[in-house]
């Protein structure tokens, strides 16, 4: 699975170094409100390149451009990897800020949509049916009335939520009844956990625990 393969290789991971990395152009996102980031600080994370090699280093998503970074060990720069990206994990605070919520983005999926197979999704579970969230932000222009001006800001779009099995992907808008329905070939199993579990569709944790609960069957 790919959440144990990027903890394993955590051990064997190489600290990034200047040479790994180009610096970042970022004349789009002049006067342009807000962050493109999922996340606008840096965190430590592990990343595993097209190439093989596990990695070290400070780093964050850019939502815009659907690309990694990772920050310059010499100067803090933001660099853009040389290598292509295969995956990337790190951890983020969840709600009450003191426990540290692990993430992990891959790619390499089946094109859908406007996505290919280099577009990044989250990967809430991992296994012979995949839970996989892609995020999205775009550049909004806004021109109030009688106004010369035009105000940028980064918006976010809506999560869309996609399934993996058998090598094919496809929309999934998370419910019971869409749950049930692409795990059909054990829906009373599925149906008993979704009620003794008391799943709540509308989290992420909650249906990591589902996808892995009919993983495991």
């Amino acid at each position: 699975m790919l959440c144990c393969s990027v903890l394993t290789r955590a051990q064997q991971s190489q600290i990034l170094n200047d040479n790994q990395g180009k610096p970042v152009m970022e004349q789009g996102y002049i006067d342009v409100e807000g962050s493109p980031y999922l996340n606008a600080n840096w965190f430590p994370g592990i990343v595993n390149l097209a190439s093989g090699k596990a990695v070290t280093a400070k780093i964050k998503y850019d939502m815009v451009k659907d690309e990694l970074l990772f920050q310059s060990p010499r100067d803090s720069m933001a660099l853009a990897f040389v290598t292509p990206v295969k995956s990337f994990s790190f951890g983020v605070f969840g709600v009450d800020e003191t426990n540290l919520v692990p993430l992990i983005f891959s790619n390499g999926y089946p094109d859908i949509d406007d996505q290919t197979q280099a577009s990044f999704y989250q990967v809430i579970a991992d296994g012979k049916v995949s839970l996989l969230k892609r995020y999205k932000k775009v550049i909004h222009s806004d021109q109030a009335f009688n106004s010369a001006t035009t105000t940028k800001t980064f918006a976010m779009r809506d999560a869309v939520y996609y399934l993996l099995a058998n090598g094919k992907i496809e929309k999934f808008k998370p419910s019971q009844k869409a749950a049930i329905s692409a795990m059909n070939n054990n829906a009373d199993k599925v149906q008993a956990f979704i009620k003794s579990s008391k799943i709540d569709f509308k989290s992420d944790k909650d249906l990591a625990k589902l996808f892995i609960y009919y993983n495991s069957l």
